[in-house]
């Protein structure tokens, strides 16, 4: 850097790049985390399901009060066969087998509207996945896109900055610390930048480890006061114990001496 105006214009473009660079950074990483998760179809059926429901709706309502009358004047001739107790088991053996019947009419029927809703389920879940896909490229595009200008950054820092810039001193706090100094004419050299910020970050060390240190001190004393108040109160305890015993010998006295006049 020959001249104030050429480091003023250098670190500027420094200060620029650098700032850059993060905000770029900070966009990729906040694009990364808005990436969402596709939802998975819903394949699973289950047979045994749908058998055991149709069978046990099918058995409720042969068993029913109402339906009974329908299944009823089939086991009449049963009767004259072998009385009630025959009746009645030819009737619950006609009723399970029309329950199976019925049962496998219902387990298809439940089992197609089970397919329906699930194929409904999954058009609705393609629709999500679909816009999920169209955000996510929509979102890596982005992020690529925002390399691409990182990398352009990285060229200039490159070509621009780099043969001079005291790399030990790439952070934003250097480089805003930089830009202050020489627009401020405090700096007119490299060297002399970095040597101010170096006994500038010095001093603020000194000032925060001596800050720390009155901050101790407040705590020291605010514990010594506490201590001071506690040894106070333990010093009037004990002075009223002195009073008091003293009180009671005085009177245990009294007594005595009342008791040898006597």
């Amino acid at each position: 850097m020959g001249s104030q105006g050429d480091l003023l214009s250098g670190v500027a473009t420094a200060h620029d790049l650098m700032h850059r660079v993060v905000g770029l950074q900070n966009r990729i990483n906040q694009l990364s985390t808005q990436f969402a998760a596709k939802t998975e179809k819903k394949t699973k059926r289950h047979p045994v399901l749908y058998a055991v429901a149709g069978f046990l709706i099918a058995f409720a309502l042969i068993t029913s009060t109402p339906l009974k009358a329908i299944t009823y004047p089939i086991t009449i001739p049963f009767f004259s066969m072998g009385g009630m107790e025959l009746q009645v088991m030819v009737w619950n053996i006609v009723n399970l087998v029309l329950s199976a019947i019925i049962g496998a009419v219902l387990y298809g029927v439940i089992s197609k509207s089970a397919d329906k809703g699930r194929a409904r389920k999954n058009a609705a879940i393609d629709q999500a996945n679909a816009q999920v896909e169209a955000s996510n490229q929509a979102l890596a595009q982005s992020i690529e896109q925002t390399r691409q200008e990182i990398v352009a950054v990285q060229q200039r820092w490159a070509a621009e900055v780099a043969p001079w810039y005291p790399m030990d001193y790439d952070s934003i706090d250097a480089v805003d610390f930089f830009l202050a100094a020489v627009r401020n004419h405090r700096a007119s050299t490299v060297q002399e930048m970095a040597n101010l910020y170096e006994t500038e970050r010095h001093q603020r060390r000194m000032e925060q480890g001596q800050q720390q240190i009155l901050n101790q001190q407040r705590i020291g004393n605010m514990l010594q006061l506490g201590n001071l108040f506690m040894q106070g109160q333990i010093l009037s305890q004990a002075q009223q114990i002195n009073a008091n015993t003293a009180s009671a010998s005085s009177n245990l006295d009294w007594i005595a001496n009342a008791m040898g006049k006597r």
